[in-house]
């Protein structure tokens, strides 16, 4: 199931997905992409592929019923719709959407920077006026 989120995001995509509950997982070809058990079990697990898009996020989700079995091939049996994949899909939207988007926090720490700092003292200073 593809899905763009429109920013502007909180943070990365990246670090939302983990933020969500995914840990990052190294398939083939060294290609990153994201994974959430459901069970205990390495299999059924979500499948996700993000890329941070035009401001937004690009979402690629799936289920992974069980590993490749098949001698040499990367085959797996993954589903790509229904209300599993469907019912994630829209936990995951909403939880970038709940975290907001960074334009005031950046303008937080830029006034931050901004602001000269004020010279302190030691633990002491305050009893000694310095």
């Amino acid at each position: 199931m593809n899905t763009f989120i429109p920013g502007p995001l909180a943070d990365t995509a990246r670090s939302l997905l983990r933020r969500a509950g995914y840990g990052e997982h190294r398939g083939r070809e060294a290609q990153l992409s994201y994974v959430k058990r459901i069970q205990g079990t390495s299999f059924p697990r979500y499948h996700a592929y993000v890329e941070d898009r035009n401001g937004g996020m690009q979402l690629n989700l799936h289920l992974d019923q069980k590993e490749a079995t098949y001698g040499g091939s990367h085959a797996h049996s993954g589903e790509y719709a229904g209300p599993l994949v469907e019912r994630e899909n829209a936990r995951i939207v909403a939880f970038v959407k709940s975290l907001g988007s960074t334009p005031e926090r950046a303008q937080t720490i830029h006034e931050t920077e901004r602001t000269p700092s004020k010279k302190r003292g030691g633990f002491f200073s305050w009893l000694i006026g310095e």
